[in-house]
């Protein structure tokens, strides 16, 4: 595995982790970033729970990222990796372009897009730099006698 890809992993999983902190953050209470019109989360049992799960799944990305830079690229985490690249991705870029066309700039709506969007680009570039470690990708030991 190449140097970027590591780079590239350890820092997805960095970005991924701080989000999911937030996340949890504002499970707890924290008002960071959030509009004054926004009643406490204990009021909003949807945001409430919504923060709760996206904070889990995002901790569970950061060590899947972390898993595919440290050799572990089974089939399975590289498959998880790209589906949910490309789900942050559909999510965070269509977003952006509304965004940015509609002049909408505030502070969590427009960096919860731009994370997505940057959790979507990094996750299929780690995906597919790990694609040579995929035991799908190595040549068959079994038409060489090794099996």
């Amino acid at each position: 595995m190449s140097q970027r890809t590591r780079i590239l992993g350890n820092s997805l999983a960095a970005w991924t982790f701080g989000f999911a902190c937030v996340h949890i953050a504002w499970a707890c209470g924290w008002r960071g970033g959030l509009d004054d019109s926004f009643g406490p989360i204990f009021d909003r049992p949807w945001f409430l729970a919504y923060d709760v799960i996206a904070g889990l799944l995002m901790y569970g990305a950061a060590a899947g990222a972390l898993l595919l830079v440290s050799g572990r690229s089974v089939p399975t985490l590289r498959r998880v990796t790209r589906v949910a690249a490309i789900g942050a991705l559909l999510r965070g870029a269509p977003a952006v372009v509304f965004d940015v066309f509609g002049g909408t700039y505030d502070v969590v709506g427009f960096g919860a897009d731009v994370w997505f969007t940057v959790a979507g680009v990094a996750g299929l570039l780690l995906w597919a730099g790990t694609r040579r470690l995929s035991p799908a990708s190595a040549p068959a030991r079994r038409s060489l006698g090794m099996a």
